[in-house]
């Protein structure tokens, strides 16, 4: 196939110097395409613009903006895009196809919020003050994207920033940037220009330029805690506020009378391995009675054995590669460790590619392990999943709370009520019943985690439309009236 040459969106003109190539993870000699390398002195004059054209986009109604963005969303041209986004990831075809439908977002979850983002609260009569708090934009917002979900992240972020008034500056992955930069594109094309702008480059200056500009106001990141960290440093001189989407450890307790269910290792297989395990909500702590731990391997493994492991554009294939070739490095290490400790290590399915080409790793359950394994203790971003046996639910919520992550989790039993009192005792921002991930997810319900997996909460929703904008408080003596 011909490499795909994607230009930057940005309503002034950069100093390219060259390109950066995109390689195919499922073949690595493969460039699916091109975008332009990015000079950091570029990023003041973006920021610029986007702080010009941000004063015209608040002047609008929030139906109007609304009215604007579901017309630019809902008139992409998205031909071949999920064949584009397979071939710069890796995920299979099916997945990338799955991720399109996230651009509908901002209908779904949105909209019942623009009258109070309108409006605002109104709190009301105290007696002696009336109060009404409204919601303001920040300014110029600056959003790091992920490389794992790049059009859900992307979408879920930048759809209620827009909304609440505020341009945008994305920088977006330069490992996977091209499906988003079509798509994203087009939506930036349909708004007043400056609006929204996205840019992406290997030069680590470029997103550190972004974040220290003084006209940005507000910086979303999601993508790794280290990565977090240097965000937060960047952006503490300024006091520009963040909100921080992190790593997750997620852990899933299932209780005995849950696994009278056969169907429970299907959907617990779902929800550890979603594009091969490379996604922060994926399963990645399994506790299970300890004397079931053999039988719930084996029927995790009986689920696991047809995986077909390749490129994720052949009909066959179920699993795709790792994205790059030092996530793969980390997971073998990871699944090392545990097999030289003792654990049993079993892999699953068939490698239906060459080894050579692509960041392949066949499916593996890690079982006979304790909460002291590398396995455990750190978070694998891979197709691996340890299962840990406890004797009591006590030490069963005791070793799911044992990690410095707090994103998601899970309890399974079929007894609900039993299991929703055992999930108010899980450190973690969003616990799911009978499900884990993608599966359970309300798009209503605030996003992020405690710990080191989040700060502050976002989503396409109302928890979003509040992280991306300031209260503003308006109050009038009641003897005013």
């Amino acid at each position: 196939m011909n490499p795909v040459n994607i230009d930057l969106v940005t309503p002034v003109k950069l100093s390219a110097d060259g390109v950066v190539n995109v390689y195919n993870p499922a073949c690595t000699d493969e460039v699916v395409g091109t975008i332009p390398r990015m000079a950091a002195g570029d990023v003041d004059a973006v920021v610029r613009a986007a702080g010009d054209a941000q004063r015209g986009w608040a002047a609008l109604s929030p139906a109007r903006r609304f009215e604007l963005i579901v017309g630019a969303v809902t008139s992409l041209d998205i031909t071949d895009a999920d064949r584009l986004l397979t071939r710069e990831h890796g995920k299979v075809l099916a997945d990338s196809t799955r991720e399109l439908k996230y651009l509908d977002y901002p209908v779904k979850f949105l909209e019942e919020h623009l009258a109070w983002l309108a409006e605002g609260d109104d709190l009301g009569d105290s007696g002696t003050h009336r109060t009404r708090v409204y919601r303001d934009p920040f300014g110029v917002i600056g959003i790091l994207t992920p490389w794992n979900v790049p059009i859900g992240m992307g979408v879920i972020t930048v759809a209620p920033a827009l909304l609440a008034g505020n341009s945008v500056v994305a920088h977006v992955p330069v490992t996977a940037p091209l499906t988003v930069m079509k798509l994203f594109g087009q939506l930036a094309a349909a708004l007043p220009p400056g609006v929204l702008s996205l840019i992406s480059s290997p030069d680590t200056k470029v997103a550190q330029a972004l974040v220290e500009h003084p006209l940005v106001r507000h910086v979303h990141f999601t993508g790794s805690p280290a990565v977090g960290a240097l965000v937060a440093q960047e952006a503490a001189p300024a006091n520009t506020t963040i909100t921080l989407e992190l790593g997750g450890n997620d852990p899933a307790v299932v209780l005995d009378d849950a696994l009278a269910d056969p169907s429970i290792y299907q959907r617990l297989v779902a929800a550890a391995f979603p594009f091969g395990g490379q996604a922060c909500i994926a399963l990645k702590r399994l506790y299970v009675p300890a004397a079931r731990v053999g039988e719930v391997a084996e029927g995790l493994g009986a689920v696991l054995a047809p995986t077909v492991v390749g490129d994720g554009l052949r009909p066959e294939v179920t699993m795709g590669p790792l994205h790059t070739a030092a996530i793969r490095t980390r997971v073998s290490r990871l699944i090392e460790e545990a097999r030289a400790a003792g654990a049993r290590v079993d892999e699953y399915g068939t490698l239906d590619a060459d080894p050579e080409k692509g960041h392949f790793l066949l499916p593996v359950i890690v079982s006979g392990v304790t909460g002291a394994s590398s396995v455990v203790r750190e978070e694998q971003f891979g197709p691996v999943l340890p299962v840990i046996g406890y004797e009591s639910l006590d030490e069963a919520v005791a070793m799911a709370n044992d990690s410095e992550f707090g994103l998601g989790s899970s309890v399974w039993s079929s007894d609900v009520d039993r299991a929703v009192a055992l999930a108010r005792r899980i450190e973690a921002g969003m616990t799911w019943i009978n499900a884990h991930g993608g599966g359970g997810i309300d798009g209503r319900a605030p996003w992020g985690g405690v710990k080191q997996s989040s700060v502050g909460r976002g989503g396409a929703n109302r928890a979003g439309l509040e992280g991306f904008t300031e209260a503003h408080v308006v109050t009038v003596p009641s003897a005013s009236r």
